[in-house]
């Protein structure tokens, strides 16, 4: 029989990611126990904060890793215990001091590129969520602020309806299909509208760049509310050296807004990356092309901007029917041709604006607990 010893269990431990921190368990330090009694493993974990996910996450996860690798081992008994606060208030110090906030970085390895346009109903929201995902296709890690406080949509063209966790002041973003998401949305409900005035919008963006626990992804998308008002400004502000990448559809008028939005980003720093015109064209089962909001407006934008036009998305029903079921359409439908421009669109997007280099720091913690 060949029975582990506490050296390799542990080194095997440590590849196991805390669920919220998404860091290893090891690099936190909550391995707090290990014994070995013939066949059978006992293992002590620390829980960052209170709730049953935790629990049953490691009862889960630990035995079958370990069983896994170990075929002798015929039994992993798993027991938890929770971090003092004095002990996860220097543990989240840490995470912070090693990956801080967005809020006033320059420094960051993240890329930040508002989406945004100069008017409603344009499908800036359904492009962002879509860019998203495609992006961590792309083999990317993706972040997205909803920064539309007054409208919105991220949290259902996503599926998730959690609350963000927190551990003590630290705000854990919920992830669906590999993206990273913050909006107030998750913090409300769908139907309880937030009537809030300028500065408080300023702040609640603030605290979502400055306490959320983002963890420098490649890329952090903000989905902006239309038009060229607060939020747009205050991003701006808050986010030295972001990028901005304008949405409109064919239509002359809808342009002539969009332009608004684009020369809005100039003024304030907001370096303006690309275009991309939603609802180019429709085609028939005939193959026939119809221009239904006319033609033009994407490429005339991007001519008036001087930057590139990523793609032409063309009107595709199941883009909004996959949408109000919270699955992106590059995911559930890529080889349709609107997923094909949404995945080019997006991959133009990274050739112009690859991710920045990554510091190889990594968090050193103190050893609150040993094994």
């Amino acid at each position: 029989m060949s029975i582990p010893t506490k050296e390799e269990v542990s080194a095997l431990l440590g590849g196991i990611t805390e669920p919220d921190l998404r860091r290893g368990l090891n690099e936190l330090n909550l391995i707090r126990g290990i014994e070995i009694d013939g066949s059978t493993i006992a293992v002590t974990v620390a829980v960052t904060g209170p709730g049953p996910h935790l629990p049953k996450y490691f009862n889960e996860v630990i035995p079958s890793k370990l069983i896994g690798v170990f075929p002798d081992v015929t039994e992993v008994k798993v027991a938890t215990t929770q971090l003092t606060e004095q002990e996860r208030a220097a543990m989240v110090g840490s995470v912070k001091k090693d990956t801080p906030g967005l809020l006033g970085r320059s420094d960051t390895h993240t890329q930040v590129i508002a989406i945004g346009s100069g008017k409603g109903g344009v499908g800036k929201s359904t492009t962002t969520v879509n860019i998203a995902a495609s992006l961590v296709k792309q083999g990317h890690s993706v972040g997205l602020l909803d920064a539309d406080v007054w409208g919105f949509s991220i949290p259902r063209m996503l599926g998730i309806h959690e609350k963000p966790k927190v551990v003590e002041d630290m705000i854990i973003p919920p992830e669906m299909f590999g993206v990273k998401i913050v909006s107030i949305g998750l913090f409300t409900t769908e139907d309880n509208p937030v009537v809030w005035r300028g500065p408080m919008l300023h702040k609640a963006l603030q605290q979502f760049l400055e306490d959320v626990h983002w963890d420098e992804p490649d890329y952090l998308l903000v989905d902006l509310p239309p038009g060229t008002g607060d939020v747009s400004i205050s991003i701006a502000q808050f986010l030295p050296g972001a990028s901005m990448v304008v949405v409109t559809t064919p239509q002359q008028v809808a342009e002539k807004v969009a332009q608004r939005a684009g020369f809005m980003a100039e003024k304030t720093g907001l370096s303006v990356a690309g275009v991309v015109e939603n609802m180019s064209f429709f085609r028939g089962d005939d193959g026939k092309v119809y221009n239904i909001f006319g033609s033009g407006g994407g490429r005339n934008l991007a001519t008036t901007l001087n930057v590139p036009l990523l793609g032409q998305i063309p009107i595709e029903p199941r883009l909004t029917q996959f949408a109000d079921i919270g699955a992106p359409i590059v995911l559930q439908h890529p080889d349709c041709e609107a997923a094909e421009a949404l995945d080019g669109a997006a991959k133009e997007l990274a050739n112009i604006l690859p991710p920045k280099p990554r510091s190889a720091k990594r968090i050193s913690l103190p050893l609150l607990g040993g094994h």
